[in-house]
């Protein structure tokens, strides 16, 4: 479906409103959905430290994990790490999944669609291929934009901020439309969307504070944040034909 011209102005004040009043209507499918997140990577984790309980039970005696270092074959820890690593990849790759799963689950709600958590598990891997490389790729440019000094990071963070949720919410768009749509939707609108990160970081450690539970709920109101703060913008992209290209890069790093 193309996107029609919309001629909002992105609001802070109102896009916190709308996804405090989104999580609350919502709230139990993404909890659920938050928990799978987790749940799964935990999973490396877990097979380290059975492991390690395995032992302290062999023993009969309570260990130190510095001591199970020392004491264990080393072609057993060989084996759990490379397992732990294995474990680890496959989870990552399921957590961004579940991701691509959630933007569109957001999506649905921000649109005044009924989400439907089953009909987007199975609609999961379509587009999981070019969603996976313009994620990749986005962190490597923000964390090249990171070492050249910082700033540049934070600027490529910003600007590019919707390439991920292009990809999610496109699929049909081509690697270099997910990066030039976000380059050409956030011109204009980077220092908003710079308080509006550093909102949303502030709401997350306000919920971290209120005993960690809390940034379960400001996670999601983050997420709406973003998701909303897309579909606000989405509709000044046709009057904004910069293109992002690598003379765009050497213009930040200068």
């Amino acid at each position: 479906m193309e996107e029609r011209n919309n001629i909002r102005q992105l609001n802070i004040e109102n896009t916190v409103s709308q996804a405090w009043a989104l999580t609350k209507k919502h709230l139990p499918i993404f909890l659920l959905l938050t928990f799978l997140m987790q749940s799964v990577g935990g999973i490396p984790q877990s097979v380290y430290y059975s492991e390690y309980m395995k032992a302290i039970m062999e023993s009969g005696t309570v260990i130190t994990e510095e001591q199970w270092l020392e004491m264990a074959d080393p072609a057993t820890l060989i084996s759990v790490g490379i397992f732990t690593i294995l474990a680890g990849i496959l989870c990552w790759l399921i957590q961004i999944y579940l991701t691509i799963v959630g933007y569109r689950l957001l999506d649905d709600a921000v649109k005044g669609e009924k989400p439907n958590l089953t009909n987007r598990l199975k609609d999961g891997l379509r587009g999981y291929g070019m969603a996976f490389i313009t994620y990749i790729s986005y962190s490597f440019i923000v964390c090249l934009g990171v070492l050249a000094c910082i700033l540049p990071g934070v600027f490529l963070a910003v600007r590019l901020i919707f390439t991920p949720v292009i990809a999610v919410l496109h699929p049909e768009r081509t690697f270099s439309e997910c990066f030039s749509q976000s380059w050409n939707m956030t011109k204009g609108h980077f220092w908003k969307l710079l308080i509006m990160g550093i909102v949303a970081i502030l709401l997350n450690i306000l919920g971290f504070i209120c005993c960690c539970v809390g940034v379960l709920v400001t996670s999601i109101i983050t997420y709406f944040m973003l998701i909303l703060a897309y579909r606000t913008l989405s509709g000044e992209t046709e009057d904004k034909r910069e293109d992002f290209t690598s003379e765009n890069l050497t213009i930040v790093s200068e």
